[in-house]
């Protein structure tokens, strides 16, 4: 993948500007900050609102794998001295961490249209 040479950071081909002279290699964030770009020009950058589902779709995908350690460590230090409750945790804790990558797994699918529903549309220039 190419580099920003404005940033430094590493995007994929469809993330940069179009042009030569001083908007070669440079991304879309960079050019917009730079003044080589308006608005309207890079689609593929996300308002907020866009940016806030992303980062909800991507907390709520592995979130499950958060979740998890901190109810063992609940476990540990607080339920399982208690009668019969620690037990019947105990067993959820397990069928959960074993249930844990099937249910990741399983709604990969689901993530993946999330994601692409909320991508903006980018037509790739000539030369990308």
């Amino acid at each position: 993948m190419p580099t920003c040479r404005l940033c430094g950071s590493t995007y994929p081909r469809e993330f940069f500007i179009h042009g030569n002279g001083p908007r070669t290699q440079v991304c879309a964030r960079c050019g917009l900050e730079q003044g080589l770009v308006t608005k309207e020009e890079v689609p593929i950058l996300f308002n907020k609102e866009i940016l806030n589902a992303r980062f909800s779709t991507i907390a709520r995908r592995y979130s499950i794998f958060l979740y998890i350690p901190f109810l063992w460590a609940l476990w540990g230090f607080a339920l399982s001295d208690v009668k019969p409750w620690g037990l019947f945790f105990l067993g959820l804790l397990i069928v959960l961490t074993l249930l844990a990558p099937v249910i990741f797994i399983y709604r990969g699918g689901q993530y993946s249209a999330d994601m692409a529903r909320l991508t903006p549309e980018y037509d790739r220039p000539e030369g990308h």
